[in-house]
């Protein structure tokens, strides 16, 4: 089963905060379209909990992971761009 995962921390910064929201509203569009794709959200309480995240490589907030390969790093990726990528991996 393919898998999203968003890492972010539970006290982000509000630049984060924003990004965080908008990806959130994005899983919810995606799960519609998208109902073999598994979503997670991961809410850290501290930066240093990304070290126990397997596939992250820069750690800048928040996260996106793809089947643990790291596809964003704090910045929105546009959600046809993203629906592409899973599509790609399910094949």
């Amino acid at each position: 089963m393919t898998k999203i995962k968003l890492v972010t921390l539970k006290e982000p910064c509000s630049a984060c905060i924003i990004i965080s929201n908008l990806i959130k509203e994005m899983f919810v569009y995606l799960e519609k379209e998208l109902p073999a794709v598994s979503f997670e959200i991961i809410e850290l309480n501290h930066i240093k909990g990304i070290r126990d995240i397997k596939g992250i490589e820069v750690e800048k907030m928040p996260i996106l992971l793809l089947n643990d390969e790291q596809i964003t790093a704090g910045s929105l990726p546009n959600r046809e761009h993203l629906k592409k990528l899973v599509e790609e991996e399910m094949e």
